[in-house]
């Protein structure tokens, strides 16, 4: 596949659009999905990031693109239309901007690949692996996957996990801070609560996010689909 080739802002969307259909999602119970979704929000708000990072690169790729294809193929139909030394001309003077394009639409391309395999590995995350798992877009044809059967342990056990991580622990955290300046002066446990958002409870967010990584990738096979299931559709796509 010619990278040059590609539009990819329709990679760009069909990517979003397999993740923005919650196939996990809706195999779980309605409120467990609604907490899931809370508790992957670090991760839904960085993907939306990427995404127009990813967005604003492909526009501009595709703004090179489309001129320079034209320009290139008038000066190879133009240069094999005159004499030789007319040819050398219209190459001299050409092919100067036409490589500078090149290489603009080149250093494009190191940061647009990047940019979708980390949009990828975002979305893979919180959607629990709605899409099949891939890093570049030339692995992207074929990334929908089928979810028949319902789930609700392994998320009920997430969001469990995430409430302790993100909730509970820091409140202990705090109150136990809170209690240790308080019984130095109040004034020193006010100042303690004010910055408690910004110094302490950011490493629980980071502590989640880690834990959200690891467990939405190891538990993404899930849920798995009966044996029956796996037949019926290879008999109904042969058919």
């Amino acid at each position: 596949m010619n990278l040059f080739e590609i539009n990819y802002l329709d990679k760009l969307s069909a990517l979003l659009k397999e993740a923005f259909k919650f196939k996990k999602y809706k195999a779980m119970p309605p409120a467990l999905a609604v907490f899931v979704g809370i508790l992957m929000l670090p991760f839904v708000l960085a993907s939306f990031a990427v995404a127009a990072t990813f967005a604003f690169l492909a526009f501009a790729f595709a703004v090179f693109t489309s001129p320079v294809k034209f320009l290139h193929t008038l000066v190879n139909k133009e240069g094999k239309d005159v004499l030789h030394a007319t040819q050398f001309i219209v190459y001299l003077i050409s092919w100067p901007f036409i490589f500078l394009c090149y290489s603009i639409m080149a250093f494009l391309l190191l940061l647009i690949i990047p940019a979708y395999a980390a949009l990828s590995i975002l979305l893979y995350v919180w959607s629990f692996g709605g899409f099949k798992f891939h890093l570049f877009m030339t692995e992207s044809d074929n990334i929908s996957i089928t979810v028949e059967k319902k789930y609700m342990a392994i998320p009920l056990v997430y969001v469990i996990v995430g409430f302790i991580l993100v909730a509970i622990i820091p409140f202990v955290h705090w109150l136990i801070g809170y209690s240790i300046e308080a019984w130095n002066s109040w004034e020193a446990a006010d100042i303690y609560t004010q910055l408690f958002p910004f110094t302490i409870y950011p490493s629980y967010i980071g502590i989640h996010a880690l834990f959200s990584f690891v467990y939405s990738l190891v538990c993404s096979p899930f849920p798995k689909n009966s044996a029956k299931n796996e037949v019926d559709t290879t008999d109904s796509e042969a058919q």
